[in-house]
């Protein structure tokens, strides 16, 4: 038998030298104890020790073991030699022109452990050793004098700690043994971890528990997570809570999970643990929840990530429509882009099919005309069916416009149609497609508008901008020309004299700089606003801000001042109120000047609804769209839902308030969503850790 003893202390003051490209060993007053005639002395994992007086050698790439006397005690017949404890020393070797196996041999280089293993993982006084069996390996255990603890039927078995072994079956459930093979519990776990402090926590079905060493259960497999101090005390949190809740305050279904996200078609995408899966709204389990990642996609299918992050698609009944062989998968309205590492991107219909014939580099989100490809460097298009209708052949390709595609092609450019056709031959300059009789031509000083047969309709060095009926044309002087595709000029605005800057025109007015002070001019360039000020904004509503000796006022067409100059910052009138600050403090005015709401919040921020939101001392409130306070800031954050609710944050606590402020879902909840398609809030209530008794 194979005793543990504290042989490893006679490894102490030996090293090994090399000479002439051979290796030795001398003692530690450097007298040679093995002459340097060996290619290697140790063992063959690389380590270097004496154990027992005896340690591994090696000659013609073959392992034996020699004791320190000089003496063989094994001849050089092992493929490997590991030293793994005790007195036990796993080899391997070859037992016919086909096969190596591995066995265990003690110091004196007798065979404790026949060489009849593909594998052996020694563990103290046992040892792990596996057989491969057709397609995979089959485990089991043994003791160092070859006694079978557990049958090699398994799929896996591993150690915990020094007394207990995890075995896995071949449905993937691991039960606990015994150092003598004994089963302690059933196969039911999912996974286990190794034992600390005599516990080990088990996870079933995405929770967590307790068992000790004994295989009794210490903590049912409930909670979301079990941690032990090193005090020794166990420490457990519950999964979530999460609540169905109506806008009565009724809460109609209850479920655990760590998160919980309303999709469409009543699903909900559900994480436990590390998994997710889909349930319905009967919270029964469409999907299982087994997945690394769950996303919705086209309609009822998910996208889902597995089997070492591959991802694939499944239905909403979990049935699997494009296999988990991919690396990246994006969902396209009726296609898939699919990429595999090593190969590149190819196009899948709905049901997983592949459309294209070949791989691509690059396989870009689809346009109008369909998907640009890159192959070996060059452009192309694919359409939704796979076919590659614009051969990879291109430099560059643009988006499409009207049915034309500018192109850059051996390093000219030019102007093709879906079917590959030339409508403007390639050419030195870049060209750009404006619509489909048009496009512009770029050379350094100029653009040049013309027709598809190469008639120049315009040209300017300056900017443009194209619209549908016409394009734009802004001259350095602010002027600017409405054009349009035959050439001729629609419109041109009228720039005054010694202007330094005219800005864009809001209201049939523009604003203008001119002798460093600020007015308006109408668009036939006479000046309605005489420029005095030293700053200004925009007209809406007929007014625009001013600004005269570092305050702002408002003033109207007609160089009326209507608001006298006397806020430190005014924002534009709409629905007839404007923000407004003084002293750092904001409030509301009307059109006359007339203060709406008093200047006394840090900061208000007008909402799309036409509400205003105010804040106060880091608190948030409300006021209608006429300046009316409706809830005073006294919450964290606000979500306005509409029909009169809002979902209102307290510190970490949510809830639900009218727009009135009046209580309609206590502020309780850690998280709180409104689901449209089921008109049901989500009410999360996080677990915390607790101490727990155990059994």
């Amino acid at each position: 038998m194979c005793y543990l003893s504290s042989v490893l202390s006679f490894s102490k003051g030996y090293q090994t030298f090399e000479e002439n490209g051979k290796v030795g060993m001398k003692d530690e007053a450097g007298n040679v104890v093995l002459p340097p005639s060996f290619e290697a002395l140790g063992w063959s994992d690389g380590n270097f020790s004496v154990i027992g007086e005896v340690t591994g050698y090696r000659l013609k790439g073959f392992w034996g073991i020699i004791n320190l006397k000089k003496v063989f005690v094994t001849p050089a017949e092992f493929e490997s030699l590991v030293y793994s404890g005790g007195e036990c020393i796993v080899a391997r070797k070859k037992i016919n022109a086909v096969f190596y196996k591995a066995g265990c041999l003690n110091l004196q280089g007798e065979i404790k452990v026949p060489f009849v293993y593909d594998g052996i993982l020694v563990q103290g006084l046992r040892a792990m050793v596996f057989n491969l069996k057709g397609p995979r390996y089959y485990y089991g255990l043994i003791d160092l004098n070859n006694r079978v603890l557990i049958q090699m039927s398994y799929k896996n078995i591993y150690p915990l700690g020094t007394l207990r072994y995890a075995v896995e079956n071949n449905e993937q459930k691991i039960s606990l043994f015994d150092e003598d093979g004994k089963q302690v519990t059933d196969f039911s776990i999912d996974s286990v971890s190794s034992f600390y402090k005599s516990y080990a926590i088990v996870y079933q079905n995405h929770l967590q528990g307790l068992i000790g060493r004994d295989g009794l259960v210490k903590l049912e497999t409930k909670f979301n997570s079990v941690k032990i101090t090193e005090e020794g005390k166990v420490l457990a949190k519950l999964p979530n809570e999460w609540l169905f809740i109506t806008d009565k305050n009724q809460t109609v279904k209850q479920i655990f999970a760590d998160q919980l996200l309303a999709v469409s078609k009543k699903l909900f995408i559900i994480k436990k643990g590390n998994a997710f899966g889909v349930i319905d709204e009967e919270l029964e389990t469409k999907i299982p929840i087994k997945y690394e990642s769950i996303s919705e996609s086209g309609d009822g299918t998910f996208l889902a990530k597995y089997n070492s992050s591959k991802m694939g698609v499944l239905a909403s009944n979990g049935k699997t429509i494009v296999p988990f062989s991919f690396d990246s998968l994006i969902y396209e309205k009726n296609n898939y882009r699919a990429f595999i590492k090593g190969n590149g991107w190819q196009l899948l219909n709905p049901e997983g099919k592949i459309l294209t014939d070949k791989f691509y580099g690059q396989l870009l989100a689809p346009n109008l005309f369909g998907f640009a490809t890159n192959r070996k460097g060059y452009w192309g298009m694919v359409d939704s069916k796979g076919h590659e209708f614009i051969h990879c052949v291109f430099d560059s390709l643009a988006l499409p416009i009207d049915g034309l595609i500018a192109v850059k092609f051996k390093n000219k450019y030019g102007i093709i149609n879906g079917n590959e056709d030339w409508i403007v031959a390639p050419q030195d300059f870049p060209l750009q497609v404006v619509n489909e009789n048009r496009y512009m031509l770029k050379q350094t000083e100029n653009k040049f508008i013309k027709s598809l047969k190469g008639e120049v309709i315009y040209f300017t060095p300056y900017r443009l901008r194209f619209d549908k009926e016409n394009f734009t044309e802004f001259l350095p002087d602010g002027i600017e020309k409405t054009i349009s595709y035959y050439g001729q000029i629609i419109e041109r605005s009228t720039a005054p004299e010694h202007t330094e800057e005219i800005f864009p025109e809001q209201e049939g007015l523009r604003g203008i700089k001119k002798d460093d002070r600020y007015g308006f001019v109408d668009q036939n360039g006479r000046l309605v606003v005489a420029n005095r000020y030293d700053s200004i904004g925009e007209f809406h509503e007929g007014l625009a801000g001013v600004k005269l000796l570092g305050k702002w006022g408002f003033v109207n067409a007609s160089d009326q001042v209507v608001v006298n100059p006397n806020y430190d910052r005014a924002v534009d009138f709409k629905d007839g109120l404007a923000v407004a600050s003084r002293n750092h403090k904001y409030g509301l005015i009307d059109k006359t000047g007339k203060i709406a709401l008093p200047l006394r919040y840090d900061f208000i921020q007008r909402l799309s609804d036409h509400r205003f939101l105010l804040s106060l001392s880091g608190l948030q409130g409300i006021a209608d769209s006429k300046g009316n306070v409706m809830i005073e800031p006294r919450f964290n954050s606000f979500n306005l839902l509409g029909a009169g609710l809002i979902i209102a944050c307290q510190g970490t606590k949510c809830g639900v308030i009218t727009d009135q402020g009046l209580s309609v879902i206590p502020i309780i909840y850690d998280r709180l969503l409104f689901s449209n398609s089921k008109n049901l809030f989500l009410a999360e209530r996080k677990s915390e850790w607790k101490e727990m008794e155990l059994q």
